[in-house]
């Protein structure tokens, strides 16, 4: 194994399950190093919390996450298309957010209720809780980041941004499927083509594209006031194999 070119370390804010990192986090944490316009991270393990990581070059030009000798992502650089549906509009996407949250609420037994990214219990975390607009399995909410997500230019950071994308297009599938079963994020391709700003008003999507077993394709975005594409991201989730413990990122 290659010595790491450098570290990273997942803040315990930034959690998906209570102890391990949320999967767009840190796929947005690799893709930042990354650079590249365009990234897909595949998530291997659960990343921990607080503990320096490895970073290691991969042939392909990408990077490998490593815990010792436990290998946690892999980011490479990789184009993807993806048809993105428009957005449904602000007041559309505000109403489905408001029934999102309120079900969140009242469901207990969700071991994603402190999660960063869609915990109802995280008012300093995302909040996004999407839910059906249609009949087309697309689930919408809106959004308006605080400025304790944001940098000093009011701008949100990359991983943030992963972060957004991610919950949204498992909520998609968790719509269509018992909510007894737990689903995991297994990679994550990802463009940005702006960065959203705290204090601005955005519409965020999912939806299901195909399954494949326990395969779960579906896709996300975010979108501006005006309809404006924002960022979009292709996904995998998985189903758990019989006898799986419950979440691991």
């Amino acid at each position: 194994m290659d010595a790491a070119l450098h570290t990273v370390t997942v803040p315990g804010r930034f959690n998906g399950p209570p102890a391990s990192g949320n999967g767009g986090y840190v796929s947005g944490l690799l893709a930042q190093r990354l650079g590249a316009p365009s990234v897909q991270v595949t998530l291997r393990a659960p990343p921990p919390l607080d503990i320096p990581l490895g970073l290691h070059p991969l042939p392909d030009g990408g990077l490998a996450l490593r815990h010792g000798p436990t290998l946690l992502a892999e980011a490479v650089p990789a184009r993807f298309e993806l048809p993105v549906p428009p957005s449904p509009g602000p007041g559309a996407a505000a109403a489905a957010g408001a029934l999102g949250r309120l079900r969140a609420r009242e469901r207990t037994g969700n071991p994603y209720r402190r999660c960063f990214g869609c915990g109802i219990e995280r008012p300093d975390g995302l909040l996004l809780l999407p839910s059906p607009v249609d009949d087309s399995g697309l689930v919408a909410t809106d959004w308006q980041p605080s400025a304790g997500l944001a940098g000093a230019d009011g701008l949100l950071p990359a991983p943030v941004v992963w972060a957004a994308l991610d919950c949204p297009a498992g909520l998609a599938w968790n719509h269509r499927l018992p909510q007894s079963v737990p689903l995991v994020t297994g990679r994550i391709a990802a463009r940005l083509e702006a960065s959203p700003r705290a204090g601005g008003h955005y519409v965020v999507l999912g939806w299901p594209i195909a399954q494949d077993g326990r395969k779960l394709h579906a896709g996300s975005a975010i979108f501006d006031a005006d309809g404006r594409l924002m960022a979009c991201s292709l996904q995998l989730w998985l189903m758990p194999r019989v006898g799986d413990a419950g979440p691991r990122a």
